[in-house]
């Protein structure tokens, strides 16, 4: 099955990173922070020539010129165009908005657009990495030929040759980034990438190889108290992170993480269906207890219930409609009362429903420790009520089918996601398909928690959920798109179709010494980015603002759940690709991106491309 390449996001920025002389790499000692300035990297557009039919914008995209693949060859605007023709191959949903990709020369790729919005502009400038025409050459002459020649992409031509791209087996990674992978340093325990000489800023970064350690929480935490880790993006449980900052080399990054739990109930299931009954359950369950529960300091109980995170809320939000918005603070006398609306009968110290006693399951993923104790604290606070629950554990890799296909009564999941870091990445995620299918009434097949499209908005208008999404996110202007947002929360605030109870923010542990010196001051705007979108430790690591510490051999270290050997392959366009499997900063080592986004600076800065434009049509 071949890799889908479809994400999220938003701008552009050029990035001018310097690092100082290097400082002491005794423990403690947080030495000398390195240099990063932030620059917007877009430049004036010159007026676009001729263009495909129903283009409106033109976005040009400027590569840095002499990096090159690890294999020698030289990285070229080729590679990435072969990426986007794959994308049409694949009838990306991003093709509904381009009319054209082309390589101009060696370093300009320019993107003809019908339509612009953030989470286009994110999937051009952001989301995307390529593989190297060396590999795959063949499989972006065919299909560039096959799509500029008129070919169906869901046609038997294309669907041979993405056939033929899912079955090719390289021996070796070929990375542009300052790093490739060493495939024969990998093992179930770690792997290790060397230094690309001729990659994107090697000649910037002082490090010789990233060693990747396996392993999620459990592993990982030793390994930190050991020294053995300079980064991670595991989260830590509050004993962890009571252990991990006794250490007085380590410093834990501390920002929202846009990310958080929520329950979410399977409305083919009565009284499920009934809004009362989940605004009752939202009155009962106790989120600052919860996020107490499960990740300490660092989960945040939701404050104001509008679908999206609460830092979005003065920036989206009206006073008026901020103001009018339920809290849902913790009430059981009106619990009761909703619940006794909707039929449900306490019988002695138990909820009934159609005279029998209310019992569910709450599914949560068993390998993610701040859910699943999330999820068994929901399941004790609402059996304390009086209803009978029980937690079903299941693998996170279980997950997107399980939401897909509805297998649960009610489910601990994501009540907040930000890729885009935009209100509606959440309301897609809590009220439409999202990334897995949360919800899709209207389908054939699975319905997902099938929470209805069709709702009314707070003055009585009719209204249907898809179109508001899509007005939420159409253009590049916020102002417009306000509107949207404030009816979506409104509607969203009103029917609960997902309770959300924290969001997660970060205890990202950096360790000063003793191989790493040079990070940026906690206070630096890099660090308004957060861990997940346009990552400040990559951003540093990529950028030559971090260094090895006096007399340290060369290393960083950091971690990743990867593909266990020999369950992988080296075929970046397969289902089974070990770049499926790395994180931050380990992925983006051996694969930058285009651009990062700066949340400091509301703009994209420069990374593997130097500058952009945006020219509109007529």
């Amino acid at each position: 099955m071949l890799r889908s390449a479809a994400v999220t996001l938003l701008a552009l920025v050029t990035l001018a990173a310097c690092s100082d002389d290097p400082a002491s790499d005794a423990e403690g000692d947080r030495g000398e922070a390195g240099t990063l300035e932030l620059v917007s990297a877009e430049i004036e557009a010159e007026p676009p020539g001729d263009v495909a039919e129903g283009t409106r914008y033109v976005v040009t995209v400027n590569l840095t010129p002499g990096v090159e693949w690890s294999d020698g060859t030289p990285l070229t605007a080729q590679d990435f165009l072969g990426q986007y023709d794959i994308l049409w191959a694949q009838q990306a949903g991003l093709w509904e908005s381009l009319t054209d990709v082309r390589a101009t020369s060696e370093t300009q790729l320019v993107f003809e657009a019908s339509e612009l919005s953030m989470n286009v502009m994110r999937q051009i400038l952001r989301s995307n990495q390529t593989a190297a025409s060396s590999q795959f050459g063949d499989i972006y002459t065919r299909l560039n030929q096959l799509r500029t020649s008129g070919a169906d992409p869901a046609g038997p031509e294309v669907a041979a040759v993405l056939e033929e791209l899912d079955a090719m087996a390289p021996t070796d990674p070929v990375a542009y980034g300052p790093f490739v992978i060493d495939p024969s340093s990998v093992t179930a325990q770690q792997m290790r990438m060397v230094k690309n000489d001729g990659g994107f800023n090697a000649d910037k970064i002082g490090f010789d190889r990233v060693d990747v350690a396996w392993g999620q929480t459990q592993q990982t935490v030793p390994l930190i108290l050991q020294d053995e880790l300079d980064y991670t993006t595991d989260a830590l449980t509050p004993s962890d992170v009571q252990a991990v900052e006794a250490k007085p080399n380590i410093e834990l990054i501390r920002t929202p993480l846009g990310t958080g739990t929520g329950l979410w109930f399977n409305e083919s299931i009565k009284p499920f269906d009934d809004k009362r009954f989940r605004q009752a359950v939202a009155l009962v369950i106790d989120r600052e207890r919860n996020a107490k529960v499960s990740l300490g300091d660092a989960g945040k109980p939701i404050e104001h219930m509008a679908g999206f995170s609460d830092t979005y809320v003065g920036d989206w939000l009206s006073e008026d409609v901020v103001a009018a918005l339920n809290p849902y603070e913790r009430d059981e006398a009106e619990a009761t009362r909703l619940l006794e609306e909707a039929g449900l009968v306490k019988d002695g110290d138990t909820w009934t429903y159609d005279g029998e006693p209310l019992a569910f399951e709450i599914t949560a993923p068993t390998d993610f420790p701040d859910f699943l104790a999330s999820g068994k604290d929901v399941s004790a606070q609402l059996n304390e009520f009086g209803f009978q629950t029980q937690v079903r554990g299941i693998p996170a890799a279980n997950r997107p089918d399980t939401i897909l296909q509805g297998r649960y009564e009610a489910i601990l999941d994501f009540s907040l996601v930000s890729a885009p870091e935009h209100p509606a990445t959440s309301l897609d995620w809590n009220m439409a398909a999202g990334f897995f299918g949360t919800n899709n009434p209207e389908s054939e097949g699975s319905k997902g928690l099938n929470w209805p499209w069709q709702q009314q908005a707070p003055d009585g208008t009719e209204v249907y959920i898809p179109d508001l999404l899509a007005e939420a996110v159409a253009g590049l202007d916020e102002e417009p798109q306000q509107a949207a947002v404030e009816t979506l929360a409104q509607i969203f605030n009103d029917q609960l179709p997902v309770i959300p109870i924290f969001e997660r923010w970060t205890t990202d542990p950096i360790a000063h010494g003793p191989r790493v010196t040079g990070w940026l001051a906690s206070d630096h705007p890099v660090y308004e980015n957060n861990q997940a979108n346009d990552p400040y430790v990559a951003m540093q690591l990529l950028g030559g603002v971090l260094r090895p510490a006096e007399g340290a051999d060369g290393s960083f270290h950091t971690s990743a759940a990867y593909a266990q050997p020999p369950n992988f392959s080296w075929n970046y366009y397969a289902g089974n690709s070990m770049y499926n499997t790395l994180t931050t900063p380990s992925y983006h080592a051996t694969l930058p991106p285009l651009m990062w986004w700066s949340n400091a600076i509301d703009a994209w800065v420069a990374c593997v491309a130097e500058s952009y434009s945006v020219a509109e049509v007529g």
